[in-house]
C-alpha cells in the first residue's frame, strides 16, 4: 500500500506547479496510480492533505530555529537561518499562494493554531535580536528590536507571494538570493562594524 509520505510528496509537487485549487483528489490518485479509495484511506479529503503539509512545514521550520539556538549569535548565522526558512517557504509555496482555504483555516484555528505559532516566532525573533545586540553584532534598542521583528515577520510572510506573482516556479537560487540580500541590507542598517563583517561573510557565501 502507498505510504502517506508519497501522497504528500506528490500533492505538494502538484500544488506548487498548478495551485491548490487546480488539483483534485481523483486526479491526484490517478497520478499516484492508486484508486481514490486507497488515497482516502490515508486522507479522507483534500483539506486533510493540506493540513498535513502545514504541520510538516511548521515542524521543519521549528527544527531550523532549534538549530540556530545552538550556535553563537552572529548576523551570518541569523541570515543562514533565514536562508533555510526561505528555502522551506519556496518548497511549500503551493500550500500558501492564493489559497483561500488556508487563510480561512489559519483565521479560525480549528486544526492549526497559527496565531500561537506566530506569537512564538515573534518572541523568538525578539530574543535573537537581543542576543545579537549583546554579542556586539547589532546596535539596537527595544524600539529598534520591535521594528526588526515587525519587518522580518512581514517580509517573511509575503516575500514568496511577490516572488511568484508572475511565475509560480521562478529560479529558486536566484530568487532566494535576491530576497536574502534585501534582508541583509536592512540588517546592515543596524549592524556594528563587526556585525557588518559578519553580514559580508554570509553574503559572499551565497553569490
Amino acid at each position: 500500500m502507498i505510504k502517506k509520505e508519497e501522497i504528500l510528496r506528490k500533492a505538494l509537487e502538484q500544488f506548487n506547479e498548478r495551485g491548490y485549487s487546480e488539483v483534485g483528489v481523483r486526479e491526484l490518485a490517478r497520478l499516484l496510480k492508486i484508486s481514490p479509495g486507497n488515497l482516502s484511506y490515508h486522507f479522507s479529503k483534500k483539506e486533510d492533505i493540506l493540513m498535513a503539509l502545514l504541520e510538516q512545514f511548521s515542524a521543519q521550520n521549528s527544527s531550523f530555529y532549534d538549530h540556530y539556538l545552538t550556535l553563537a549569535p552572529t548576523n551570518a548565522h541569523f541570515l543562514a537561518l533565514m536562508e533555510k526558512i526561505f528555502n522551506s517557504q519556496y518548497d511549500y509555496r503551493g500550500v500558501y499562494i492564493g489559497n483561500q482555504f488556508v487563510q480561512a483555516e489559519l483565521q479560525n484555528q480549528d486544526r492549526f493554531n497559527y496565531q500561537s505559532i506566530a506569537a512564538k516566532r515573534a518572541a523568538t525573533f525578539q530574543n535573537i535580536f537581543r542576543e545579537l545586540e549583546a554579542a556586539g553584532q547589532l546596535r539596537v534598542d527595544e524600539k529598534n528590536i520591535d521594528f526588526l521583528v515587525a519587518y522580518i515577520t512581514l517580509f517573511g510572510r509575503f516575500w514568496i507571494s511577490e516572488a511568484t506573482l508572475f511565475n509560480r516556479s521562478p529560479d529558486k537560487h536566484k530568487t532566494i538570493r535576491h530576497y536574502l540580500s534585501l534582508v541583509a541590507k536592512q540588517l546592515s542598517l543596524f549592524a556594528t562594524e563587526e556585525g557588518k563583517k559578519s553580514i559580508d561573510e554570509f553574503s559572499s557565501s551565497i553569490t
